[in-house]
């Protein structure tokens, strides 16, 4: 199994509080690099040591995991990396889809393809490219 795990240069909670209410996920796990083991905490500046070290949210496809990234490092979204969200009901692929486009960037409509019969991309607005596309029934 693959599974996503997106990093954020200090606006993890906002991707959390974000993808929650998009995919109407229930409450996510959250913990804080202030929730770690003070052995630990050395690592983190203390400015820093509010931000997320690792949440899990229980979407309607899967986990989605995330974490704001570590001191020093910046990450960055790449367009070399798709994330297949895949799915058989067609309206919560739409409306999915919808909301992404709403603060994103569509960047292929959703809709019929010669391969799918529900397909499209959208960047969202932390900068991710979501490829939507309908399971077979």
């Amino acid at each position: 199994m693959i599974t996503v795990y997106l990093n954020f240069p200090g606006t993890a909670g906002q991707a959390i509080e974000y993808y929650t209410k998009l995919f109407d996920a229930p409450a996510p796990y959250v913990m804080r690099f202030d929730e770690m083991p003070q052995d630990d905490q050395e690592y983190f500046p203390e400015d820093q040591r509010h931000l997320v070290a690792y949440a899990n949210i229980k979407t309607f496809a899967g986990d989605l995991m995330l974490s704001d990234e570590m001191p020093g490092q910046t990450p960055v979204p790449t367009d070399a990396i798709y994330l297949n969200l895949s799915h058989k009901d067609h309206g919560l692929l739409r409306r999915t889809f919808e909301a992404f486009a709403k603060d994103g960037e569509i960047m292929m409509p959703l809709e019929p393809v010669f391969f799918n019969p529900l397909y499209g991309i959208v960047k969202d607005k932390f900068g991710f490219n979501w490829m939507i596309m309908a399971e077979e029934e």
